[in-house]
């Protein structure tokens, strides 16, 4: 494995881009490699295990990403918050049985293949995976999977999953966004109404989205199935509104954990159901992908902010 001076050494750019050693709050280092990025539009930061984005801050705007300051910073372990890269399934998979949760791509070291900085002054980064001997073991043995990252006043994410075999791969897919926001009861989201969803907090029941704004007073854990439309969140508190375009994704997802559920997570604070929802971008249970020999699936994702409520 690479070390962040290797990588820096291969891959930086010159005031936009520079690989360090993530450090705990003592200063020792977690073992884990961060990507700094720095645009005239946009602040990021990037870890190469799960190639996993924790931070986007478009330039004089709050925190898109919530990262909660409890997340576990340790080879192996999945952090809390930002874009965890879910594959080959979500959750316990279609059929419930699958393990560890959203399986490997978010706890395992992926590769960096190329950096750089384009004419609109955005930063490229593309990285790589290929199977370990975890997903060997899961029966995925033959896939290529590549994430590119475009950072600036737009977030734009493309995953790439191919199979190399020479039978059919099923798998799911999705980027878990935690979105910050200034206050959950001041948040709703745009863009599901008329979908068909599995209502995860009450026996899996499939119930029909009526109202046109999904607004957030409980728990909530809701897999909207067949559904391709743009989404908004509206983010009262801090006055904005947070856009999201998809393509290659027929399944969105919106979490949050509320007071009901917070309590059971070592890794957030109390009161952290407050400050975020994650609206996701998925291809999960009745969508997961069945991949020909050969084939490439892709996904993306367009993330970008403006005033509004």
């Amino acid at each position: 494995m690479p070390t962040a001076a290797d990588l820096d050494a291969h891959f930086a750019i010159r005031d936009h881009l520079s690989f360090h050693d993530r450090l705990d709050g003592a200063g020792h280092s977690t073992g884990l490699i961060e990507a700094r990025i720095v645009t005239p539009a946009a602040e990021a930061t990037l870890l190469t295990q799960g190639a996993h984005l924790i931070r986007w801050n478009p330039t004089g705007q709050q925190p898109v990403l919530y990262l909660s300051p409890k997340s576990s910073f340790t080879p192996g372990k999945a952090v809390r918050g930002g874009i965890p890269v879910l594959f080959p399934w979500f959750g316990p998979g279609w059929d419930g049985l699958h393990t560890p949760a959203h399986g490997f791509a978010r706890t395992t070291e992926w590769t960096v293949e190329r950096t750089h900085l384009d004419p609109a002054g955005d930063v490229h980064v593309i990285l790589s995976l290929a199977p370990t001997d975890a997903f060997r073991a899961a029966g995925y043995s033959s896939f290529h999977a590549l994430i590119h990252l475009r950072i600036g006043s737009t977030l734009l994410t493309t995953l790439e999953i191919t199979n190399t075999g020479t039978d059919p791969m099923v798998f799911e897919d999705g980027l878990h966004t935690y979105f910050a926001v200034g206050d959950i009861h001041q948040v709703s989201t745009e863009g599901l109404e008329g979908t068909t969803y599995i209502d995860k907090r009450d026996n899996s029941i499939r119930k029909v989205q009526r109202e046109n704004l999904q607004v957030y007073a409980r728990d909530l854990d809701q897999v909207h199935v067949q559904t391709t439309a743009p989404l908004t969140i509206h983010d009262a508190a801090w006055k904005r509104a947070i856009h999201i375009h998809k393509q290659g994704s027929n399944s969105t997802v919106t979490w949050n954990p509320w007071s009901t559920l917070t309590p059971g997570m070592a890794d957030l604070p109390p009161d952290a159901w407050q400050h975020f929802v994650c609206v996701e971008t998925v291809n999960v249970g009745d969508d997961r992908i069945t991949l020909a020999p050969g084939h490439t699936h892709r996904m993306d994702s367009s993330l970008s902010v403006t005033a509004g409520t």
